[in-house]
């Protein structure tokens, strides 16, 4: 082999070792850009839990809003329609109220039956409490829970029907229901219906609350109690909780403001790993034969 041979197959060698030098530090630095788009997005995934944690946080100690409807499935207007009434209620306060036509107090065992329909704002109850308070001469018949909305399929719902139907040994009599929840023995209300008429024991004057829980409700198993006051004397008539009730005992409850649904971060990471350098490897000696052919 000649001077000039092996000077030209030198310079094919250096030039070959070069490349592939070239060609694993680019491998190096797209390796290190990957790693830290993965750094900034485990970062950006971190941040956005804790700025959430940060936010249920302070709608734990958010007013309790409540949104209902309620009306009396049995009972239907000239029209055929059932006279609803649609509220909003915060902190146990009726803030706005919406029918479908004015509400009138039909006849009922007591000269008062003229009172207004607007009634006290109840405060929190125990159970003993208003358990104490009962009347003999009311009951109520049966309740019923439909659980109807879980946005997030947590297995929290933030809406619900209650349906219930009182009775009374009288043949007329005007009442109210406060429904209250609880996580333990101290019940807070949130939801006062109007006052309206029962008739005896007649089934057709049940009524129905269809509720939105609109903040106020962390996610957890809620029980409710439904008290019911006597129109004309503003006491408790009637108590029933989930005690005596299956229905209103172990409800997974949260308002709208924790259903949520966390937004999906997809990272894609590509890099060579030992096959990438070997495949690197490769070309560096195609090019080397390329140069020395």
């Amino acid at each position: 082999m000649t001077r000039s041979t092996k000077n030209s197959l030198t310079t094919k060698l250096l030039s070959s070792s070069v490349f592939t030098t070239k060609l694993l530090v680019s491998a190096m630095l797209a390796g290190t850009i990957l790693t830290s788009i993965v750094a900034l997005g485990l970062m950006s995934a971190s941040a956005f839990a804790a700025d959430k944690k940060v936010e249920l946080s302070n709608d734990s100690a958010a007013s309790v809003i409540v949104k209902g409807t309620e009306y009396q499935p049995n009972i239907v207007q000239q029209n055929g329609l059932h006279l609803k009434v649609k509220k909003r209620f915060t902190d146990a306060k009726l803030s706005s109220q919406l029918s479908s036509q004015p509400s009138s107090m039909p006849s009922s065992k007591s000269s008062n039956a003229s009172k207004s329909q607007a009634v006290s704002v109840k405060k929190p109850l125990s159970r003993e409490a208003a358990r104490n308070d009962e009347d003999p001469d009311f009951w109520i018949y049966d309740s019923f829970v439909s659980l109807t909305a879980d946005i997030d399929y947590d297995g929290y719902y933030s809406s619900f029907e209650l349906e219930f139907d009182v009775d009374t040994i009288y043949e007329s009599a005007p009442i109210y229901a406060v429904i209250y929840t609880a996580t333990s023995d101290e019940f807070t209300p949130f939801y006062t219906t109007n006052i309206y008429n029962i008739n005896g024991d007649n089934t057709r004057d049940a009524i129905i609350i269809e509720n939105n829980l609109v903040t106020g409700f962390p996610s957890n198993d809620y029980e409710l109690m439904i008290v019911i006051y006597d129109a004309d004397t503003d006491e408790i008539v009637a108590v029933s909780d989930g005690t005596d009730d299956a229905d209103l005992a172990f409800l997974s409850l949260e308002s709208e403001n924790f259903e949520y649904i966390e937004p999906v971060e997809v990272i894609v990471v590509e890099h060579g790993g030992a096959v990438g350098i070997l495949l690197i490897l490769g070309f560096g000696f195609a090019a080397y034969r390329r140069f020395i052919a």
